[in-house]
């Protein structure tokens, strides 16, 4: 259940008593807090993703070219992506309490992009081929459907 509707569901106690208002401030400066954590980690993370892309790019200069290096470099690159979108998923949340479903949704496209790219380089079962196809086909289906649609979170005023 997502801390926002507890909030909104104890700030709309009919009572109205200042102890519910009490816990549903409390639930949302610690609802708050879990999201700038989730991004302080999402950025450390990038940043190691960066490292290793850094790295990636050392080994193209200094090693003989070979295709398994260059996906290999591409699905590390993709890695960092997808932390970047989902770092802007949180910032657009923290700052109008709003769900981007199209950040969302492109997230889960770059990922299955770089399962696409592993499948150059692993032996991979048909079917699992043929569930990632249609996981992309949907993706791609959903972000051309849902535009710039965003779910709001309102949260109700205090009396």
């Amino acid at each position: 259940m997502n801390l926002y509707y507890l909030v909104v569901l104890l700030a709309n106690n009919p009572s109205g008593s200042m102890y519910n208002e009490t816990i549903a401030g409390l639930l949302a400066k610690i609802e708050s807090a879990i999201y700038l954590l989730v991004a302080l980690f999402l950025v450390i993370m990038a940043l190691m993703s960066f490292f290793i892309v850094g790295k990636d790019m050392a080994q193209f200069m200094f090693e003989p070219f070979s295709m398994n290096t260059l996906v290999h470099g591409l699905q590390d690159l993709l890695v960092t992506l997808i932390i970047a979108e989902l770092i802007q998923t949180v910032i657009v949340y923290i700052e109008s309490h709003q769900l981007d479903l199209k950040l969302i949704l492109g997230a889960g496209l770059t990922a299955m992009i770089r399962r696409v790219l592993v499948f150059g380089v692993e032996k991979i079962p048909w079917e699992e081929m043929a569930i990632t196809a249609v996981l992309i086909v949907a993706l791609v289906v959903a972000i051309y459907y849902i535009g710039d649609k965003k779910i709001r979170i309102e949260r109700s005023s205090q009396k």
